[in-house]
């Protein structure tokens, strides 16, 4: 094992500088600086500038695929479908901007370089808007707003390398990720092999155009799209991995393992996926399996668990092929409906057709909620009571 910098904040570029110094290194000792942690590729990309013999991304490129500002300008000067998005310093302003109509309802209110669906709500009256207010307290803007897409979320996930994308995988949620506000489940589904391929082309000529919009040419991407009546609009793009078990789907989907790709393209090695070493137009992308894969996020209300599923029971379930637990009995949980990230277990579902993926991810989801056991947490003095 190499040598350990720590850093009280591993997004702070200051603050890495000074670990790296407290042991009397620079970035220029290192071949690269990279990260798969979203919230710190703006962070390594600067130090990779810093002297590094070579560079991963780019600042200007890293900040794009952060600032989802940024990233929707690019976009739409590219000439490709987008909402119409602007930047305000506070919600107060916003809910004047309302107040006088010059902003249009419904709207979407988000950070700019947020994650998951925290702090991202679907505004579609002035009463929607202060309960957001309420629900973010201090929680410091600016923030970004965007016109309401209408329509089912996609999501497509895979790498590019040489401003070529090598494997795309395209998916379906099995809600629109936002929902999870609401406590729906967050779960996806890949789009059935052999059939109608309109739906997933589209979807790969898209993503292939935004990239290069972006200006992300080499790496892993998760990319979010619209889709209403035959429209796609562009969503959001991420240099990372997509969470969830998009890993494993994407591996069951096409055997293409994406932490392998991501390490590829930072150290400039060939494409572990392109038959010929990477080359673009080398060798045919992989052929993808024809059962469809699926994966769910299994969260808990909030409470200390008592009985958590076993890994084990969870696989027993029609169609799972593989389970994760990410919490234990004893832990006490909090409001997971606040982010898409927030869990307690995953499972893997795979079956012949996306419809069938679907049904499962459901069952499983009934299933998981009916068989968890939650000691509530006491209502502390002054909470609760009547709403009147």
């Amino acid at each position: 094992m190499g040598v350990v910098a720590v850093a009280r904040d591993h997004t702070s570029v200051e603050e890495v500088l000074g670990a790296l110094a407290d042991l009397r290194l620079a970035p220029s000792a290192f071949l690269t600086v990279c990260t798969e942690d979203e919230f710190a590729i703006v962070t390594a990309a600067v130090l990779s500038e810093l002297g590094c013999a070579q560079a991963f991304l780019t600042p200007a490129v890293a900040l794009a695929l952060r600032d989802k500002g940024l990233q929707k300008q690019r976009v739409r000067d590219a000439g490709l479908p987008v909402a119409d998005s602007a930047r305000f310093c506070g919600l107060d302003e916003l809910a004047g901007a309302v107040e006088t109509g010059s902003v249009a309802l419904p709207l979407v209110v988000k950070p700019p370089a947020g994650a998951g669906s925290v702090h991202t709500r679907v505004v579609r009256d002035a009463a929607s808007l202060a309960a957001f207010a309420r629900d973010v307290g201090d929680a410091p803007g600016p923030w970004l707003v965007e016109s309401f897409v209408p329509g089912e979320e996609l999501h497509v996930d895979g790498a590019v390398r040489d401003g070529r994308t090598v494997i795309v995988s395209v998916s379906r949620y099995l809600h629109n990720v936002v929902e999870v506000h609401r406590g729906r489940l967050v779960a996806s589904a890949t789009l059935d092999a052999g059939s109608d391929q309109a739906l997933p082309d589209a979807l790969a000529a898209l993503t292939e155009r935004a990239l290069r919009a972006i200006g992300h040419t080499d790496g892993v991407f998760h990319l979010e799209a619209f889709h209403d009546d035959g429209a796609l609009v562009f969503g959001e793009c991420a240099g990372r991995i997509g969470g969830g078990m998009i890993l494993e789907a994407v591996r069951g989907k096409y055997g293409v393992d994406l932490y392998r790709e991501w390490a590829a393209a930072a150290l400039g090695l060939p494409s572990p996926a392109a038959d010929g070493g990477g080359t673009p137009g080398a060798g045919p992308e992989p052929e993808p399996e024809k059962d469809s894969f699926g994966w769910v996020n299994l969260a808990a209300p909030p409470g200390r668990i008592r009985v958590l599923p076993s890994q084990r029971s969870i696989e027993n379930r029609p169609g799972v092929v593989q389970a994760q637990l990410w919490a234990k009995e004893g832990d006490r949980i909090g409001d997971m409906r606040e982010g898409s990230h927030l869990l307690v277990a995953k499972a893997l579902v795979r079956a012949p057709a996306e419809a069938v993926v679907r049904e499962r991810l459901a069952e499983v989801g009934q299933w998981f909620a009916a068989a968890l056991d939650m000691e509530p947490e006491p209502v502390a003095d002054g909470e609760g009571g009547s709403d009147a």
